[in-house]
């Protein structure tokens, strides 16, 4: 089972990227520049970790979500129900 997580960091990305898709590269550096305080090189590196995770993805820079925001947090639901409760939740 592919797991479902980000950091902190990774997460405030994620929702950039999915309130603002597609976005070109360069747009998004500038977005993370001004809403995250983030130098270029910080944002291509968790662009590339959240592109190897398979939830967003670079395509002729131009950044896209793989997994829409209500896909991800309903895989990681399922998977916080699956470790902690083992697949079923208590009555």
């Amino acid at each position: 089972m592919r797991e479902y997580k980000m950091a902190q960091s990774e997460e405030k990305f994620a929702e950039l990227v999915w309130e603002n898709e597609p976005v070109g590269s360069g747009e998004l550096v500038r977005l993370c520049e001004k809403q995250l305080g983030w130098k270029k090189s910080t944002t291509y590196t968790v662009l590339k970790k959240l592109c190897e995770k398979g939830i967003l993805q670079n395509q002729n820079a131009i950044v896209t979500s793989v997994l829409k925001k209500k896909e991800f947090y309903g895989k990681q639901s399922r998977q916080f129900v699956e470790s902690v409760f083992g697949g079923s939740l208590p009555h």
